[in-house]
């Protein structure tokens, strides 16, 4: 299990300090992480306000495997961050310092731009809504081209951003919004929906208008199959909304979507399998899920804290006993920092943008089904390779290849006036290097292939060709799946959230951009930034109305 080797550590009860808030007063306060009849669990205690306990994993065998500092494994990376871009004046440290400060160890690979605070529906797990509030957050097109420089312009540059709400295609001018950030350099522009856009009359329309201007993917909610349940995550019954999305984004050619479900113990968990099902049955344009444990944040209150607590491991175990173990806890999962050399030995021998994915292993896991011609069915992607060995010969690899010099010998031996004809040979000599370099990697990964296959072939293409772009293609056919936990101020580890990849982009009265990572900005500054953005609702004066 596990993949790890004998080693009598590994089998220790989990425990670590760390720091943590107060749930009630959200005052810096010491905390441990620790082992207790299988779990794993954060507790802490405030002066003022009492003892807490939370559970963060229902499964400690696989905790302490994503964690484990042995001879082999531990999952969490130092990712290289941007300069800073505020300085440290909050005593409280981090997460009051958000700006972002010098404590971050991550830089940011996903931006999130709420492009406004209306929407079409009044969830129950909703950050924050414009018709409860009487509050209108909207940024101009300048202020939003803002954020999107901020990002673009830093040393390492985020490559995909997405666009959320509220919901982000109310907005009438929401297509010139993504031809921007296309036109901007982002690689992968996502819109986080509940497909109002979409689901109108002219919604196949829309979707080719948005596809032909730069949307990659839908990031579409979807909490299950029944009307029940929408009714309960949402207020009112969806199916044949969602529906409607679907076959209008098919149509127009739009054919990348990842459905997104919000999971709470006792309102939809056991949707889990019915959600993979109806991602296979559709399989033509879905192209992932993301299940997300619900983050008690918003208008949840204290006492529904146990009621509705789900952890990344739930999902994993309710996935595998809904799909009778088509996918295994112990087998097909691992955290989504797993594949940071691998990811930066691609980008380096392509000459593209690294990915930067070093979250925290307890950010979220993910793995792949694809389609098994023989069978004629979905199968874990790890029926073709050995996922660790591929891991281990990446991770070595790129400890070699991170320190590797441009070719000089031509320039070192030139003279003035031959220069610029020296500078062109050492370019050729580097051309040449990388292509020896690239055959070597792929000729090094693939003795652990253990089965050929349509994705198999994409895969070993783009390791071949050393661009990302051929990602898309891998997807076609395939369906990513993960679980991602965001935090909230009762399992809050400050560790996790100095390593967020997912970054908010604010634009603020002074013209200067506000870098937030994503659970930092939901429990401690989304109402002091909100206070200083939001001006009085008046719906009339607000462009089109909903229908």
């Amino acid at each position: 299990m596990f993949h790890v080797k004998s080693d009598p550590n590994f089998k220790k009860n989990y425990f670590k300090k760390t720091k943590s808030v107060c749930p009630e007063c959200l005052t810096t306060i010491d905390a441990e992480i620790y082992e207790e009849d299988g779990k794993i669990f954060i507790r802490k205690s405030c002066k003022e306000h009492g003892n807490y306990k939370d559970i963060l994993s229902s499964n400690a065998d696989y905790y302490r495997w994503t964690h484990w500092k042995g001879d082999t494994w531990g999952w969490e990376k130092d990712g290289n961050p941007n300069p800073p871009d505020v300085e440290c004046k909050d005593e409280r440290g981090c997460p009051w310092n958000c700006g972002l400060c010098s404590e971050h160890k991550s830089a940011c690979t996903l931006v999130i731009i709420e492009i406004t605070n209306r929407c079409n529906l009044s969830c129950n797990f909703c950050f924050a809504n414009v018709e409860k509030t009487g509050m209108l957050i909207e940024p101009s097109l300048e202020e939003i081209g803002r954020i999107m420089d901020h990002f673009r312009n830093k040393p390492i540059p985020a490559t995909a951003i997405m666009f959320s709400g509220g919901e982000p295609t109310i907005r009438s001018d929401f297509v010139e919004i993504v031809k921007m950030a296309k036109d901007k350099g982002f690689k992968e522009i996502l819109a986080a929906t509940n497909g109002y856009g979409f689901q109108k009359i002219d919604g196949e329309q829309y979707a080719n208008v948005c596809r032909e201007n730069g949307l990659d993917t839908l990031y579409l909610s979807f909490d299950g199959i029944h009307e029940e349940t929408w009714k309960t995550t949402r207020g009112v019954p969806l199916k044949e909304y969602k529906e409607r999305v679907l076959e209008n984004c098919r149509k127009a050619g739009l054919d990348s979507i990842v459905l997104v479900s919000t999971v709470a113990r006792t309102v939809n968990e056991i949707e889990i399998g019915n959600i993979l099902q109806y991602a296979i049955d559709n399989i033509d344009l879905v192209r992932g899920i993301v299940f997300q444990p619900i983050s008690l944040c918003g208008r949840v209150s204290h006492e529904e804290v146990n009621t509705l607590r789900i952890t990344n491991a739930d999902v994993l175990k309710a996935i595998e006993k809904q799909t009778k173990g088509a996918l295994k806890v112990d087998r097909d999962w691992y955290p989504l920092s797993t594949i940071v050399e691998f990811g930066r030995a691609i980008a380096w021998l392509g000459n593209q943008e690294p990915i930067e994915i070093t979250c925290h292993p307890d950010c979220g896991f993910s793995t792949y089904l694809v389609m098994d011609p023989d069978e004629n069915k979905m199968i874990s992607i790890l029926e073709y390779m050995d996922p660790m060995a591929v891991i281990d010969f990446a991770t070595k690899f790129w400890a070699k290849l991170k320190d590797r010099k441009a070719p000089t010998f031509f320039s070192n031996i030139a003279g003035d006036s031959w220069k610029k004809l020296a500078r062109t040979l050492d370019d050729g000599l580097a051309w040449l290097d990388k292509q020896q370099l690239k055959a070597r990697f792929a000729l090094g990964i693939l003795p652990y292939i253990k089965k050929t296959g349509k994705q198999m072939e994409i895969f070993t293409k783009m390791i071949l060709t050393g661009n990302w772009d051929n990602v898309s293609s891998f997807a076609y056919g395939s369906l990513l799946i993960g679980s991602m936990h965001f935090q909230d101020a009762y399992n809050f580890d400050i560790e996790r959230v100095k390593r967020c990849v997912v970054h908010f982009g604010i634009s603020m009265p002074d013209k200067t951009v506000a870098e937030v990572p994503f659970c930092a900005m939901n429990i401690f500054h989304r109402e002091n930034i909100e206070k200083q953005i939001a001006v009085p609702y008046k719906k009339k004066t607000i462009g089109d109305d909903l229908e």
